[in-house]
């Protein structure tokens, strides 16, 4: 048998009853078999919706998603719905920014289809309650979000220690030795992370990580131990070069390798992607400044390619080259000072006293070639019609042999990374896959992952507003007044100033009525210019209550006298 909720009295009295029993109506309420089996199928199936397609084909489960938002009526109303679903909420001219009814973008900002964010639990992307709060001072300026803020965790009354909760303001949370972390009380750091102002940036790929982290560095990395104490740098490197996260002294042997000498720590190993990290930052390349005897460059290949390289000059015969190194600079007859010989001139002269231009790593050279573009980058064509970038690239990877292959790279780089039989996923060649991974440019189909608690969430929400909508069947005011906090803190969730907070209730059908009723404003009140409406509803709310912020009367004492009042003044309607 359905049980149906009700209320005995009106107003006041009413609300009393309905205080005293919602509790215990609302579970017996929610055991009603019909809704019960209903709530309980959207909790097995919902998580497996991977498009707006998929969810409005489904009678049943955009049944209880429309309802979980107050949008009950717009079941039937399936394009505008689509339409809806498929808006980027983080992009302001989307579809679901120009509407303005908010219910609207917490329903596309929830499921995500469209958004880089994906799937939210409700009210956690851009409806944060702190949503106009983008550092700490803005913060530390608002004394009536720093109040709730501080309260949300217990900490009320710390609102004039102002440097303090700079320090705890800026603070990384991820670093267990920052300043919030090493307090004591816990509650310092959950005042914290509700901002989290210090967030590790967020990044496309691991390119973008990498080039980012490595620029943080201006000073260049003077030591692979400078690498390995940067832990985001790290990251990124372990991620671009598509390596196993594998203890300190193991990485630190392979940066510090030298990559010229066959019989180095990182030349013994099968994986060549060590190699292309050890190679990509230099740490262990030979110091050519203190060669004196021309056989210790001559008889290293790798390094003397990279010394010809330098000079722009080709590989001659080792007999060739040792006349060069071993000639006489001052003396006009000597073999480098032939006419034939004399672009190997600066070469010779280089090694001779010891003024060796400084090496420059191939991360540094790509870091130069990429930085200014890493924004624009959408496709494979970005990087391989860009030969200067293309060879970069190419030759972090280890791909220099590839610098010809314009159509192969192409592939690599377009290939679709979700699919297990893509052209980089299948090639034999690790670092050609890990170059597609690190710039992922077609990061394929990926099954929309929705978060923890996400059914449960939406859920609760359903029950909730068919609970308020049975109450109002019976009496609507006791429906506006049991869904008043959560409509007053969606309007504070959209953030803005103090007048946005005004012009969006006063678009709120349900807020305009409780105010309209509480401030007990005349019916002609609508026809009156939207301005004057704004400031007649500032300054009676502040005569009032005291207060002239919306947020405000989100205080308990303070939303329970609005709420009262309003109950009062419905029941003083009604003689």
């Amino acid at each position: 048998m359905s049980f149906t909720p009700y209320v005995f009295g009106t107003g006041i009295s009413g609300w009393s009853f309905l205080q005293r029993t919602q509790a215990q109506q609302q579970e017996v309420y929610e055991k009603s078999p019909i809704l019960d089996r209903q709530v309980q199928d959207f909790k097995e199936r919902i998580t497996s919706i991977q498009s707006p397609e998929e969810l409005l084909d489904d009678y049943s489960l955009l049944q209880v998603t429309l309802g979980a938002f107050g949008l009950d009526e717009d079941i039937n109303n399936r394009a505008y719905i689509q339409k809806v679903l498929e808006s980027d909420p983080s992009d302001s001219g989307s579809f679901v920014n120009r509407l303005n009814d908010s219910r609207y973008l917490a329903l596309a900002t929830t499921f995500g289809f469209n958004s880089p964010d994906g799937p939210q639990l409700p009210g956690a992307g851009a409806g944060s309650e702190f949503a106009s709060i983008s550092t700490p001072d803005d913060l530390l300026s608002n004394s009536t979000l720093l109040t709730k803020a501080l309260d949300n965790v217990g900490l009320k009354g710390m609102e004039n220690n102002q440097f303090f909760l700079q320090q705890v303001l800026e603070s990384d949370l991820s670093d267990p030795e920052s300043f919030a972390n090493k307090l004591s009380d816990t509650r310092i750091a959950d005042f914290a992370r509700q901002f989290e102002f210090n967030k590790p940036q967020e990044y496309n790929n691991s390119i973008q990580a990498l080039v980012t982290e490595f620029n943080q560095h201006t000073e260049g990395l003077a030591s692979a131990d400078d690498l390995l104490e940067d832990e985001e740098l790290l990251q990124a490197v372990i991620e671009t070069f598509d390596l196993e996260r594998t203890s300190t002294d193991f990485l630190r042997r392979v940066l510090n390798s030298d990559t010229t000498d066959p019989d180095s720590f990182v030349n013994q190993l099968e994986d060549t992607r060590y190699l292309n990290v050890s190679k990509a930052f230099g740490f262990g390349y030979p110091d050519i400044n203190a060669m004196t005897d021309p056989d210790e460059l001559l008889l290293n290949p790798d390094l003397l390619a990279d010394a010809l390289d330098q000079f722009n000059v080709s590989d001659r015969s080792e007999t060739f080259l040792r006349q060069v190194l071993e000639s006489d600079l001052s003396d006009p007859n000597s073999f480098v000072n032939q006419p034939e010989n004399i672009a190997y001139f600066d070469f010779a002269e280089a090694f001779q006293t010891s003024t060796w231009p400084e090496h420059v790593s191939k991360m540094q050279v790509f870091s130069d070639e990429i930085t200014d573009k890493l924004d624009s980058m959408t496709q494979a064509q970005d990087v391989v019609l860009d030969l200067s970038l293309f060879e970069a690239s190419l030759d972090l990877f280890g791909l220099g042999h590839r610098s010809g292959d314009f159509n192969v790279m192409t592939k690599t780089l377009d290939s679709d990374l979700s699919s297990e039989i893509s052209y980089a996923n299948l090639h034999h060649d690790n670092n050609m896959k890990a170059m597609a991974y690190a710039f992922s440019f077609n990061k394929g189909e990926e099954a929309k992952v929705y978060p923890d608690g996400f059914a449960e969430e939406l859920a609760d929400l359903y029950t909730t507003r068919q609970f308020e909508i049975e109450i109002g069947n019976s009496d609507p005011n006791m429906r506006l007044a049991l869904a008043l906090e959560r409509e007053l803190q969606s309007v504070a969730d959209e953030g803005g100033s103090e007048d946005a907070h005004w012009y969006n209730i006063i678009g709120s059908q349900p807020l305009r009525t409780v105010f309209e009723t509480a401030l007990a404003l005349p019916s002609t009140f609508a026809q009156l210019d939207i301005e004057r409406q704004l400031v007649e509803l500032q300054d009676r709310t502040e005569r009032a209550f005291g207060v002239s912020h919306p947020a405000d009367l989100l205080e308990p004492d303070k939303l329970d006298e609005f709420r009262r009042r309003f109950l009062l003044m419905t029941d003083l309607g009604s003689i």
